[in-house]
């Protein structure tokens, strides 16, 4: 390694050098942009990604959605899900669908 700071053009001229410059540069200002993001604690998930985090497909979590069985957030043919939203998919999923008593037959 050199004594050259980040920019500068390399010494020996070689174009290894200065790529090797470029990349170190590039990845502090990527690091620095990182730490200046604010966490979003109310980031969107896309159906996809919730749907790998419950290990479902994306389609069936499309279709809950759409037939209104689960909390979401529409952007005309996109579903986004709050974090809100899955705790109360979660919520949901701990209670026992209600039992349907059905009628004695009646036999003749």
């Amino acid at each position: 390694m050199t004594d050259r700071t980040p920019g500068q053009p390399a010494a020996d001229g070689t174009v290894l050098a200065a790529l090797l410059d470029h990349a170190v540069m590039i990845s502090s200002i990527l690091r620095e942009i990182s730490r200046l993001l604010p966490a979003d604690p109310d980031a969107l998930l896309t159906a996809e990604q919730l749907a790998e985090l419950f290990q479902l497909s994306a389609r069936t979590l499309k279709d809950q959605a759409g037939a209104g069985v689960i909390p979401h957030h529409r952007f005309g043919k996109h579903y986004r899900f709050t974090r809100d939203d899955v705790r109360e998919i979660l919520r949901l999923s701990r209670h026992e669908p209600p039992t349907r008593r059905s009628r004695p037959r009646l036999v003749a």
